[in-house]
């Protein structure tokens, strides 16, 4: 595992034009950034584009980063969130749905009605948590999907610790809902 401090040192010399330095950035921490976007946005099209926005951002920004108000990565994921933000509140404007939604995935059961139930399952527990409000999802996912904890979620949205918790916790509680309903139907 890096340390901050590593990360730190990165980011200072991104500040100075440093571009091997942006590229261990990018390195490290692209992974997590487009597995928190896919799983907000539910398409790896938009997912893409939000982490090369992110880095664009951490590219022309980064002299502004304050290491005392904030990690570096949650710094990253603030800018992540803001940025999935941004994008679902332009396709609400705009009504556009992305052709990731019916992308086809291959079957890899031998037997067809055991992928067809698999695949029913994951796009219903897929549509619960993009049908979850924005907060609650990002919440959610930062935690499950970036390994983030109640407090660097609170930092990443704005909100204080409590509020973060809530956030959390009513994501877990309405997937659970749902999930009971399919399973009682």
């Amino acid at each position: 595992m890096l340390s901050a401090r590593d990360d730190l040192d990165l980011v200072r010399d991104v500040a100075r034009g440093d571009q091997s330095a942006f590229a261990q950035l990018v390195g490290r921490h692209v992974a997590a950034v487009r597995s928190v976007a896919l799983r907000f946005t539910g398409s790896t099209a938009d997912a893409d584009d939000v982490a090369q926005d992110v880095f664009l951002k951490v590219w022309t920004h980064a002299s502004g980063f304050d290491p005392e108000k904030a990690s570096f990565t949650t710094w990253l994921h603030r800018i992540a969130a803001n940025r999935c933000f941004d994008l679902l509140r332009s396709r609400r404007r705009w009504g556009w749905l992305g052709l990731d939604a019916s992308q086809e995935r291959a079957a890899t059961h031998p037997r067809a009605d055991d992928a067809l139930a698999e695949r029913e399952t994951l796009d219903a527990v897929r549509a619960d948590i993009l049908s979850l409000p924005e907060r609650q999802r990002m919440a959610l996912l930062l935690v499950v999907t970036a390994d983030r904890s109640a407090q660097d979620v609170a930092d990443v949205l704005g909100v204080s610790r409590g509020a973060a918790e809530q956030l959390i916790v009513r994501a877990r509680q309405t997937l659970r809902d749902r999930q009971k309903e399919r399973a009682a139907t």
